[in-house]
């Protein structure tokens, strides 16, 4: 941009012209009765203009109009210094581009299911995406998602409620625990992680957002007393169920995993269970040691192949239903008409009392894990079940068997038969 010129003029009224650049770039020129104004004006157009480097002809209606609000927005903000007008500028050039690039959050939702879902991740783990940030995309459907702020998702998880409860009159709905808000957080972190991958926003902002911290319990552990009546109930009440059980309490398979197993993969000959890859939640094949424990329960029930538990999610959950009432039946039967502490089934109590009295009773941390598919690190164990029993009940434990029924015949008597 060229620097406001000043020169002397023959005109009948005036003596001087100053020739500028203005919006645009376009040279214009004013005239002037003396050189004084002249030379005046020069200079003012000169520092509007900012000659120095940074010209930008001068200054719309606009553009003042925002530099008018500026200054007086920083006399008023005595407390703190706000940032640089250039920055704010920035920053909001920046937003504003993003939105022009960037997608919805249902649109990105939509995006990432799909995703996961042709990367091959299992269908259990993609309906919890699905659920848990699906919930997320509902509340924030049409906005952008890279004007998400770190604020918004730090009020959404630790506002979340349960929504599957109906809402009583009167009363507002029930906040879910701090164990779901803090995996609510973990999923949708990893959508705007897919979202920022695929250039859709510059920074996640459930990097810095609340961290719900659930309080620490110790696992859930049954007594071999209440294991040994489970058995005995489930035995009466659904034993086609018996195996998918015995192969959860007794070698510390994961349900997931144990629904995804065939029986193909019990080896009672060599007294081994093989998972493979395609069904353990770590993906790497492990293999189980078959207990005389679990071997008691699976023999009279083995076949050479087949699901090992093929019954639907319904009737898994109406069978244990009528399982625990039946075990109340019993124990307050036993009570003689005194008060008795009904039958609970702690989340996860299976794999939790194998590993506890798993390492009670052989004394290998090592082993352990390895067996719960941990990788062999003892520092997980430690860290949960040490010091839930005492070696007495992992006895117990290991020494329940199954009360066999009188009409099952396992396949290896048939076959000797």
């Amino acid at each position: 941009m060229k620097q406001a010129t000043v020169a002397e003029v023959k005109h009948p009224r005036y003596t001087h012209r100053v020739r500028y650049t203005g919006p645009g770039g376009k040279t214009l020129q004013r005239w002037f009765k003396n050189e004084t104004d002249a030379l005046a004006f020069a200079k003012d157009t000169d520092k509007e203009t900012g000659i120095e480097g940074k010209a930008f002809g001068k200054l719309g209606a606009d553009e003042k109009a925002v530099i008018e609000f500026w200054r007086n927005f920083v006399s008023e903000s005595s407390d703190a210094a706000p940032p640089p007008l250039i920055d704010v500028v920035r920053e909001y050039a920046d937003r504003w581009k993003a939105t022009r690039t960037s997608v919805t959050v249902q649109q990105a939702f939509d995006r990432f299911i799909a995703t996961k879902e042709a990367e091959g991740l299992r269908r259990l783990s993609v309906d919890g995406l699905r659920t848990r940030c699906g919930r997320f995309a509902r509340d924030f459907a049409e906005r952008p998602i890279c004007t998400i702020t770190t604020t918004e998702v730090s009020d959404w998880v630790l506002g979340l409620v349960d929504t599957r409860v109906p809402k009583q009159k009167g009363k507002a709905p029930a906040e879910v625990s701090l164990l779901t808000k803090k995996n609510y957080r973990r999923d949708v972190a990893t959508m705007f992680s897919f979202a920022k991958s695929r250039g859709w926003l510059s920074d996640n902002p459930m990097e810095n957002a609340a961290k719900p911290k659930p309080p620490k319990k110790r696992p859930g552990v049954l007594s071999p007393e209440d294991v040994k009546h489970f058995f005995e109930a489930l035995g009466a009440c659904a034993p086609e169920l018996v195996p998918f059980w015995a192969v959860r309490f007794f070698a510390g398979v994961r349900e997931q995993e144990t629904l995804r197993m065939d029986w193909a993969m019990v080896d009672l000959d060599a007294g081994e269970i093989h998972l493979p890859e395609t069904i353990t939640k770590t993906g790497v094949d492990r293999t189980i040691s078959i207990r005389p424990a679990l071997e008691a329960f699976l023999q009279p029930l083995a076949k050479p192949s087949g699901p090992l538990c093929d019954a639907t999610v319904t009737a898994r959950r109406y069978a244990l239903k009528k399982t625990i009432k039946a075990i109340d039946a019993a124990a307050q039967k036993r009570a003689k008409g005194k008060k008795f502490q009904p039958f609970s089934m702690p989340k996860n109590a299976a794999r939790h009392s194998f590993a506890t009295f798993h390492l009670l009773a052989f004394r290998h941390p090592g082993e352990t894990s390895l067996q719960l598919g941990h990788g062999g690190s003892p520092e997980l164990l430690h860290r949960h079940y040490r010091g839930i029993s005492s070696e007495k009940e992992a006895k117990a434990f290991w020494s329940i068997r199954p009360s066999k029924p009188k009409n099952v015949t396992s396949i290896r008597e048939r076959k000797s038969a």
